[in-house]
């Protein structure tokens, strides 16, 4: 299969870049040169969002972030935390994850992919079904969030 022998991020970037998304690498503090995911910013959404790729070696998993501007002061962490763990029980798929040390809310999804031998073709659709259920996701709500807890 084409791009078989390839990492999970570089078929993204393969990917992204074929679709004509602008994107950044991400990389490891400690080495420049180790790539630890990509990050871009769809133009289709309706709630501005970055989205970052990052993979899990073994078993095989792709990562996906969906990042939006909902920061939740510091003193509402905790609640919200419990609040986010009320949504989360709720989720077919995915979770919504705080940072405690930012405040900033995000949506996580993985993929375990090991074993699966996808051509590009179905990689392709596979991001595209991955990152239309995560921005959906996060959509719904990043308002929600904004609405009760404003920067």
């Amino acid at each position: 299969m084409e791009n078989q022998h390839l990492s999970l991020l570089d078929r993204v970037y393969t990917v992204l870049r074929k679709r004509g998304e602008e994107t950044e690498w991400i990389t490891s503090a400690d080495d420049h040169n180790i790539k630890t995911g990509i990050a871009f910013v769809p133009c289709d959404t309706f709630t501005p969002v970055s989205l970052l790729y990052t993979m899990i070696e073994r078993p095989e998993t792709l990562v996906i972030d969906v990042l939006f501007a909902a920061k939740v002061p510091e003193n509402r962490r905790v609640e919200v935390s419990i609040i986010l763990s009320e949504l989360n029980a709720d989720q077919t798929a995915g979770a919504f994850q705080l940072d405690p040390n930012s405040g900033y809310v995000y949506y996580r999804q993985s993929f375990v992919l090991e074993g699966m031998d996808l051509t590009e073709a179905q990689f392709a659709q596979l991001m595209k079904n991955i990152e239309t259920v995560a921005v959906e996701t996060a959509e719904a709500y990043s308002h929600i969030m904004e609405t009760e807890y404003p920067k």
